[in-house]
């Protein structure tokens, strides 16, 4: 019976670990579980160590505070895995909670997937090489990440992204509502940053276009009674709410979006949905991202079409230089406006000819659609997700 030792720290995680999970039950049912998880992951047979929540924590300095709670959750899963003794081990986004995780679980001696490769790319690139050491192989959800770690000597795969194929069965319809659809995340910091000025800027395209609705677009119903306090609306105002799966069918029916920057910019991509992206952190997580993130876009479906560069981690060997795919539709897709920048009135402004006009919201839509085309993978993500695994089980 073998044992994998498996960690999602978010979410998102959750999702694709549950793909993954049951692929492999299919294909290897006598699998024994232990990590942790959401529930998702939990209905596959994962017996969390602990809630998933635990480990949900977001920003640099926000993490402080979280800090003894994190280190406590690590040593518990270095227990465990005393405990259980794994054959393989798979760690699931959480950047730096996998990386601490992988250095304490180096001596088990066993294989060491990374499902969602970390984002290097974006900062400190020449971590890059120190990779290889920790992890096995990585399982990239990007088109353009493989040939960037594959220039740094590390065993990658571009599996695909698992909403290529969740979304590509949700029908948009030819003419979409004049609604405006509102993501302003899932944690409490960034609920709190991002919602009340969306509400505005809302209510301030309500005021220009009398006939526009809303869709508040949350994860959960705990994320909906944080919204209601920390900035209330009226049932006048014309603002509907979708919880969880749902928003999928409710989002295709869009004219356009607000999002927070993150893996809802891509689904929102995947969709079609013309949009614009907003992001506020805390003042001195911003200083210090200044200062180390070199990108020129903090969007995926910007990032998508105008990959980063993957010259520093080929530094020292240049002719290792791998070519990366490259799209014709240069620029970027979604306006951003990032912290200051992030106001009503500039938000506002940029999405009134999204709703209003034809052309600014199709111009967009062509850009989406080569993305798609980037994307896209002889199989789902968790199939070739589960070969890797599965190759590296039987070694």
């Amino acid at each position: 019976m073998p044992k994998i030792l498996i960690v999602a720290s978010e979410a998102s995680g959750d999702m694709q670990g549950a793909a993954l999970m049951a692929e492999l039950n299919q294909r290897l049912p006598s699998i024994s579980w232990c990590g942790v998880g959401g529930p998702a992951m939990q209905t596959q047979g994962l017996v969390t160590a602990f809630p998933q929540s635990d480990l949900a924590v977001m920003g640099i300095f926000e993490v402080i505070p979280a800090i003894p709670r994190i280190l406590s959750r690590l040593n518990l899963l270095k227990a465990l895995a005393i405990q259980k003794k794994p054959d393989l081990v798979i760690t699931i986004d959480g950047q730096d909670f996998s990386k601490r995780l992988a250095q304490k679980l180096k001596y088990l001696g066993v294989p060491h997937v990374h499902y969602v490769a970390p984002k290097v790319w974006a900062w400190r690139p020449g971590r890059a090489k120190k990779l290889n050491k920790l992890y096995t192989h990585l399982l990239c959800n990007l088109p353009f990440e493989a040939p960037w770690f594959a220039a740094a000597s590390i065993p990658t795969t571009y599996v695909g992204h698992p909403m290529v194929e969740r979304l590509a069965q949700v029908t948009k319809p030819a003419a979409t509502a004049l609604q405006l659809a509102l993501l302003p995340g899932s944690r409490a910091s960034e609920l709190a940053r991002h919602w009340p000025l969306m509400l505005a800027t809302y209510r301030r395209l309500k005021q220009l276009i009398p006939a526009l609705s809303g869709l508040l677009v949350l994860p959960d119903t705990a994320a909906l009674a944080r919204c209601q306090m920390l900035a209330p609306w009226q049932d006048d105002e014309g603002l509907e709410v979708v919880v969880g799966e749902a928003r999928f069918a409710a989002l295709a029916q869009c004219k356009a979006a607000l999002a927070k920057s993150g893996t809802n910019n891509l689904e929102l991509a995947l969709l079609s949905i013309p949009a614009v992206v907003c992001y506020r952190m805390h003042w001195l997580t911003y200083w210090l991202a200044k200062k180390l993130v070199k990108l020129p876009s903090v969007s995926l479906p910007n990032l998508i079409l105008n990959p980063p560069d993957q010259g520093t981690p080929c530094q020292s060997a240049p002719h290792q230089r791998v070519s990366l795919p490259h799209s014709p539709q240069s620029g970027p897709v979604y306006p951003e406006f990032i912290q200051a920048a992030a106001k009503p009135e500039n938000l506002a402004r940029a999405l009134y000819p999204l709703l209003t006009q034809s052309k600014p919201g199709a111009a967009q839509q062509s850009k989406l659609a080569h993305i798609k085309i980037m994307m896209q993978t002889p199989q789902p993500a968790a199939q070739r997700a589960a070969t890797v695994v599965l190759g590296l089980l039987k070694t």
